[in-house]
């Protein structure tokens, strides 16, 4: 363009620089950063991060959608060195969009040969943005590139000089050539750095979403680990997923779209004495200063550490003193270039790695860098010495790999590696594994043991025994574990807490929570991280036992700060239990869903092979939580399976109680009234007489409508002559107390229990009896509001979760002979034929019929078929379900 009076030209420049990029077909809009961008009111906005993190396509966003005024995006190249090009590029940017007006002089004005020695233009530049009627948006991607004394000219007028009606936003991989502390003192300055860009969890999730690239859960979290939010490897990643149909080759350093753009954008700017430095520190996946100078050669390492940090992608401080960290896929990358390039020098650096941490005392790491070597002797020595200790210390995956390295044959000639090996499988829930190991140590048993040796071995059979999950051994070989034999030795922590497992089973739980503690305090003051995970464990295992779920939350927060290296362990799996059990009792079933879930995909099978009373647990809960949902027949019947999968082998009292409570409550709302008996009948040969089992057979009779048998059932556990297994059956006692006497037209004496089992859920924090119980016992509940006093709120809450789980859909059983009925219904049998097999009139059989079709909401007998079967009432055949034999 040309001014009339000058006869200067601008320069060409490439449309393609001056307008914002096309957004990719596969973009994630990131509300939260445009929000930043738009709340921000100082002049001059910098936008600061590595290559890849996202920051043009949110520029350019943003830039699409700028409502405010005219907006400007310049892509900002080598070539914008010359001064005239520049200006060109600025000035025909804002010519090319919408929002300038016509006589403008930005459309119009001339560009100088040269604009930084021209004050005038400069100027008239700024005056041309103040007059524009809204606040205009200039946005210079990669402004690293402007170098050239004149554009740093440029770029400070801009700043010093900014007119009312520009907001300048400067994007690139460094600061700016700006006086940026000046701007920040005088809050003209609004940054977005590297942390701003990471992609959040959610945003992965969504961009792998509309990628298309279905991975698993677990895999994406791996990526979101690896990948530290850094925007272009994800989308590199998604493609992967979708082309590869996985990502293991990408995690494996091999995906060569991967490859391409570490080696031309990121490591393209370092010489190669810093790439070389980079590969070597690479097999660390932590790096410090003095150990980077071990690995590297190189004396300056540290000041190599702290440039590449300041540089965002490659190496980034960990928070630890002196503590840096390659990006994990970039330091994947480095080590396969590494192995491909000299496998020698990558086994090399590994011994020099494990001699730099041997040297410091650190034993897991020289532990894992000689396997990695491989060094099998020196692997060896540290596993003889420092074994006990690591594996106490939670270190099992650096253990798992280095017995691989040493192999079969020399792990099974020493008896204390041999007992390390079973230990490991059995934390992996492979008994199978762990018995092959267990004799290859007793093959090799020495003649005179030293006592460590003895109670390794003590440790592992009772191990192997408490997943098996017979009682009866569980508690045998808990008291075989002496811990005055592990006294002084390492193992003294662990014995004495192996050895509490008898109280689990006994019920001799005494000053039980006083010790375990102890042993968790102990055990994480002395760095047995792995000790003081099973600790916590069993103390939240004996804090649902005495009803103190309070406790359960505080014990899970503990765990959760010691317990990463237990995921996928037993302890893991346990934990969650409790946690989808205190989800279950806070009457959130959907919380409680996908914590069972959760556990068992976690543990990757392990809840699988641990035998009885953690799994049957899981899927019990699971069970009645799908049917708190409103699966009802789906939840029953995976109840059923778990109950019936047991065959004879016997559950804890505890498990067993909760199991037969849950599933015997869903039989009688489903109306499986047989279904129901069949449980109270299980349930007595688990646990005999007990508070639990006359709830059971009380809760029948009302369901029967027979009210005086229901308290005369109820009478043992009112006067306290039978004990209760579960600590919250107190409060279902009231409740079905509550609707005994309010039958019988008792208001006072249903409002004094109704309040006193209020008392005991809000003491046990125990929701869900009062969340789905029955509509009259709710009635007066309601009537109590306002007379509860400190109760109120608690009262308030359970109201309000009933309200939102629909507390009260729960569909009107069909009686036993509505259901013999209804199973004749599918058949071609008349009405007076269906009357006959059942030895009924006519009439009644009619009115069996109108009671189906009003609680299945239909008013034909083909739909109360249809619908039958889909709620599980009838299978496809026309049976009951468990009629045509057991469900399994």
């Amino acid at each position: 363009m040309q001014d009339p009076g000058s006869g200067e030209e601008r320069g060409r420049v490439p449309r393609s620089k001056i307008t914002a990029p096309d957004l990719p077909a596969h973009f994630v809009s990131r509300p939260r950063l445009l929000a930043l961008l738009d709340r921000a009111t100082a002049p001059v906005t910098v936008v600061r991060a590595p290559a890849g993190a996202g920051k043009t396509l949110l520029l350019a966003e943003w830039a699409r959608g700028y409502g405010a005024g005219p907006a400007a995006m310049v892509s900002l190249d080598p070539d914008d060195r010359d001064d005239h090009r520049f200006w060109s590029a600025v000035l025909d940017a804002f010519a090319a969009g919408p929002g300038v007006p016509p006589g403008s002089p930005l459309r119009t004005l001339s560009v100088p040969r040269d604009p930084g020695a021209d004050p005038g233009f400069l100027a008239e530049v700024l005056d041309a943005l103040d007059d524009l009627p809204r606040q205009a948006l200039l946005i210079l991607d990669d402004v690293e590139a402007l170098v050239g004394a004149g554009q740093r000219t440029a770029l400070d007028a801009l700043v010093r000089h900014q007119p009312a009606g520009l907001r300048l936003v400067l994007s690139g991989r460094r600061e700016p050539p700006l006086p940026l502390a000046r701007l920040r003192l005088s809050d003209q300055l609004f940054e977005i750095g590297p942390d701003d860009l990471r992609f959040t969890s959610a945003e992965m999730r969504s961009l792998f979403a509309v990628s298309g690239g279905d991975v698993p859960a677990a895999v994406l979290g791996r990526l979101d680990e690896e990948a530290e939010g850094w925007a272009v490897a994800l989308r590199l990643a998604a493609a992967a997923a979708v082309r590869e149909g996985g990502l293991d080759e990408f995690f494996a350093g091999h995906d060569r779209a991967l490859e391409e753009y570490l080696d031309q954008e990121v490591l393209a700017g370092f010489d190669e004495g810093v790439r070389e430095f980079l590969r070597l520190i690479s097999v660390c996946a932590d790096t410090s200063p003095a150990l980077a100078a071990a690995l590297a050669g190189r004396s300056d390492a540290a000041a190599v550490l702290h440039d590449l940090a300041g540089a965002g992608v490659v190496v980034r401080e960990t928070g630890a003193e002196d503590g840096y960290r390659i990006l994990p896929l970039l330091r994947t990358y480095l080590l396969a270039d590494l192995a491909r390039r000299d496998p020698d020098r990558l086994a090399g650096q590994h011994r020099l790695a494990a001699a730099w941490f041997e040297g410091r005392g650190d034993a897991a790491q020289a532990l894992l860098h000689s396997a990695r070597a491989p060094d099998p002797a020196r692997t060896a020595a540290l596993l003889r010495t420092d074994a006990v200790p690591l594996f106490l210390a939670g270190e099992h995956t650096v253990l798992r790999e280095a017995l691989g390295v040493l192999g079969e044959t020399p792990v099974a000639r020493e008896p204390r590696l041999a007992l390390l090996a079973a230990a490991l499988s059995l934390e992996a829930g492979e008994t199978g594994t762990a018995e092959l190991h267990l004799r290859h140590a007793e093959d090799a048993w020495p003649a005179e043991p030293q006592p460590e040796l003895v109670v390794l071995r003590q440790l592992a059979r009772s191990r192997r025994a408490q997943l098996d999950g017979d009682l009866a051994e569980m508690a045998s070989a808990a008291r075989e574990v002496d811990p005055e034999l592990a006294r002084g030795t390492d193992l003294e922590t662990l014995a004495g807490l192996q050895r509490e497992t008898e109280v689990l089973l006994t019920g001799e739980r005494r000053g039980a929570r006083d010790h375990v503690g102890a042993v968790a305090s102990r055990a994480g003051a002395t760095g047995q991280r792995h000790v003081e995970v099973r600790a916590l464990t069993m103390l939240g295992e004996l804090a649902v036992l005495d009803g103190d779920f309070p406790a359960v939350d505080r014990i899970g927060e503990r765990l959760d700060s010691v317990g990463a290296s237990a995921r996928g362990t037993i302890e893991s799996a346990t934990t969650g239990v409790v946690r989808a059990y205190r989800a279950l009792l806070r009457a959130e079933p959907e919380e409680c869903v996908r914590l069972v879930m959760q556990t068992t995909r976690a543990v990757d099978g392990v809840a699988a092979r641990i035998g009885g009373n953690l799994l049957v647990a899981a899927e019990m809960l699971g069970g009645a939580a799908q049917f708190d949902t409103g699966d009802w027949q789906g939840g029953l019947r995976r109840m059923r399976r778990v109950r019936l999968g047991l065959g004879g082998r016997t559950l804890q009292p505890e498990y067993a109680a909760v199991s037969a409570v849950l599933e015997h409550r869903a039989a009688l709302l489903a109306g499986a009234a047989d279904h129901a008996r069949e449980v109270v009948g299980w349930c007595l040969n688990e646990i005999g007489r007990t508070a639990e089992l006359l709830l059971m057979r009380a809760r029948a009779q009302i369901a029967l409508g027979r009210h005086g048998p229901a308290a005369k059932a109820l009478q043992p556990v009112v006067d306290g002559s039978v004990t209760a297994v579960l600590p919250w059956s107190g409060i279902e006692a009231r409740l079905l107390r509550t609707r005994i006497v309010l039958h019988h037209g008792d208001l006072d004496a249903a409002r004094r229990l109704v309040a006193e089992a209020l008392a005991d859920a809000e003491r046990l924090d125990v929701w869900r009896p009062f969340v789905f119980a029955p509509e009259e016992v709710i009635s007066v509940l309601i009537g109590l509001l306002g007379r509860l006093g400190g109760r109120e709120a608690f009262a308030a809450k359970l109201l309000e979760r009933r309200r939102s789980l629909g507390g009260s859909a729960m569909p009107e059983p069909l009686t036993e002979r509505e259901r013999s009925v209804l199973r004749l219904l599918p058949t071609l049998r008349s009405v007076e034929e269906i009357a006959q097999d059942l030895t009924v009139s006519p009439n009644t059989v009619k009115t069996h019929v109108r009671g189906i079709y009003a609680k299945l909401g239909v008013h034909r007998r083909r739909d109360a078929v249809a619908v039958a079967i889909a709620r599980g009432l009838l299978d496809v055949h026309g049976a009951e379900p468990g009629e045509r034999g057991p469900v399994l």
